[in-house]
Parts: structure tokens; sequence; C-alpha cells
């Protein structure tokens, strides 16, 4: 079984990443030679077949889009470097069969791509975690943070998996220099205490940006065929989910610690939701919609439905703690609706079995 494996994943590496060159060194050859109409064809092909490759590559490492808590370093989102190697992949085999090689690097560079969210997210709940200590956060948050931690660990391990059984390359983490270079830095007079950027990261990273996650991981699982992948996606909309409350339980604490600057905060955090951008997908030649969808692509469209329906619930919920003449708003965040009809589907088991 693992000599077939093997052999399969040198297959498609073989397919995918040689295909291109070796075409267009044929067809060089052949216009050397002076088969003209002949080495014209194959030139172009191999050009093309390496266009596409660094295509699907460039694409979704630019994509518009997180998947969870972002890891900021200097103001900037990070991600860690590409690498080849193990120690950031399970066992999770999806179905290849009737895939291209071209479909199936397409959803290799999607699954890479959202694994190095899901592997930074580890980095910034560890983050969250010092910061919470700094500000003496009570023990279930800091226990929460590192839980949160821990379920990003095994996503990003699956998501991972997933894209190294699609591309037949051994994709893993790299290295995230920045972390390392990182210094402590003034913050600019916009920026406030910590009380105030604690509550802005919270409600736009944790309230909003995980219960974005949430939803859309829910959608995904419901409309993808692939049972590993259904599998995944709902496991990780139901953690998402659970982070996306403890945006709201950090946020609470801030507001209770912070005194006026960090309501003041939240009001500036809630006038900055009307600046957030709906996820943006790339356009892919020779894949459709309803393919990417079966595997856990939504459609553009899609995403901006969810991204509508999550920020009105975030901003909802998050301005009535700025109005004392009204109630705290008790409902559910943005996601769990979606989460309530995946869970029960699953059984939560791969994160824990792992």
């Amino acid at each position: 079984m693992a000599e077939s494996i093997v052999l399969m994943v040198l297959c498609v590496l073989c397919i995918v990443v040689l295909t291109g060159p070796v075409l267009f060194l044929w067809g060089l050859v052949d216009l050397l030679k002076g088969s003209k109409s002949r080495g014209s064809v194959l030139t172009l092909m191999g050009a093309t077949t390496m266009g596409l490759v660094y295509w699907a590559y460039s694409a979704f490492s630019h994509m518009n889009f997180s998947k969870g808590r972002v890891l900021r370093l200097k103001g900037r989102a990070r991600v860690a470097r590409r690498a080849l190697g193990d120690g950031w992949a399970d066992d999770a085999a999806p179905t290849l069969e009737g895939l291209t090689p071209w479909q199936r690097t397409v959803l290799g560079e999607a699954w890479l791509y959202s694994a190095g969210l899901e592997h930074a997210s580890v980095p910034a709940f560890a983050k969250l975690s010092l910061k919470l200590s700094a500000l003496g956060a009570p023990s279930e948050l800091l226990e929460a943070c590192h839980l949160a931690a821990l379920d990003e660990v095994r996503h990003a391990r699956r998501c991972f998996a997933l894209a190294r059984a699609y591309s037949g390359l051994p994709w893993s983490a790299g290295t995230i220099p920045e972390l390392g270079q990182e210094r402590p830095a003034r913050p600019s007079p916009g920026e406030g205490d910590d009380w105030s950027r604690l509550v802005r990261g919270s409600l736009l990273d944790g309230c909003l940006g995980e219960g974005l996650a949430a939803s859309v991981a829910a959608e995904a699982s419901r409309r993808a065929s692939d049972l590993v992948v259904r599998e995944t996606l709902a496991v990780i909309a139901e953690d998402e989910g659970r982070h996306a409350e403890l945006g709201w339980d950090v946020l609470a604490f801030a507001l209770e610690r912070g005194g006026g600057k960090a309501k003041q905060a939240l009001c500036q955090a809630l006038e900055a939701l009307e600046t957030q951008r709906t996820p943006t997908l790339p356009s892919i030649p020779g894949v459709d919609e309803a393919f990417l969808a079966r595997n856990g692509v939504l459609p553009q469209a899609e995403l901006g439905r969810l991204m509508e329906e999550c920020l009105q619930r975030t901003r909802a919920r998050a301005a009535a703690w700025v109005e004392p003449q009204r109630p705290r708003v008790m409902t559910p965040p943005c996601s769990s609706n979606a989460n309530s009809s995946t869970s029960a589907s699953t059984g939560k088991t791969w994160p824990y079995s792992a």
C-alpha cells in the first residue's frame, strides 16, 4: 500500500511539474531539426502548461480571503513560506479518481492556501494569549486561546494533507522569518492603548473574521461531494464557530476592564466594519464554479452573501454593547446556525482521532 502511494505521488509530480518543461524542450528540439509545425505545437503546449501551473500558484497566493484569526506582524498579515517535507500533515486521502492533472493542481493550490492560513493562526492565538496575560485576563480566556491554537494545528495538518494528496507534492509549513524578527513597536496615536487595540482586533479578526470562516466552511461542507473534504470542512466550521465566540468573550473582557476608551474603540471598530471587503477568489480558466463547489471552494456570489450576513449579525450584536439602554444581544454569532447542521453529521472524528 505504501509503495503504491509513493508511486502515485511520483507519477503526479512528474505529470504536473515536468510535463511543461519536457514539452517545451521537445518542441525546441523539433524546431531545430526542421519540424516547424510539430515543434511549434509542442513548444506552445509546454509553455502553456508551465504558465498554468505558475498561474495557479500566483492566483491562490494573492487571494483576499482569511480563514480565521490572522497573524499580523508589523501591520501585515503573514503566513509561513512554502516548504517540502514532513511534520505538517495527517493521513487524509480524498478521492482522486476522475480528476485531470490541471484540476488536481488547482485543488492542491487551494488547499495549500488554506493550510498556510490555518498554520498562521497558531502563532496568532499564541500572541493573543500573551496579550491577555499582560492585561490580567482570567484563566478561562487563556485556556480557550490555547485550545483554539491546538484546533488550528489540526486544521493545518489536514489542509496540508489534502494539498499533498491533490498536488502529489509533499508540501509542509516553512519558516515565518518575520515572527522571529518582530520587536515591540510604539503604537501610533490613532491606535489608542492596549485595551483599544484588543477591542478592535477582537471584533474584526475574532468576531467577524472567524465567524465568517465558520459560515463559509459550513456551507462549503454541505456542497462538497468528497466525504473527506466534507468532514474536514464541517469540523473546521464547528471549531471556527467556537473561536468566534472566544472573540466575543475577549471583547467582553476588554469592555469590562478597559473603561471608556475601550467602548470608544468599539464604536470605531463598528465603523470600520463598513470598510471590510468581501473575500475575492481568482477566476480560474478551465475550472467552473460547480466543480469548485463540489470540492469545497464556494462561488464568489456565495462568499458575498455570507459576508453580508456575517457583517449584519456582527454589527447588531456589537452595537448592543455600546447602547446602555438596551440589553446585550445573546443571539448566536453569524456561524452558529450553519454549525448546528454539520457537527451531528460528522461525529467530530478526525481532529480527535488523529
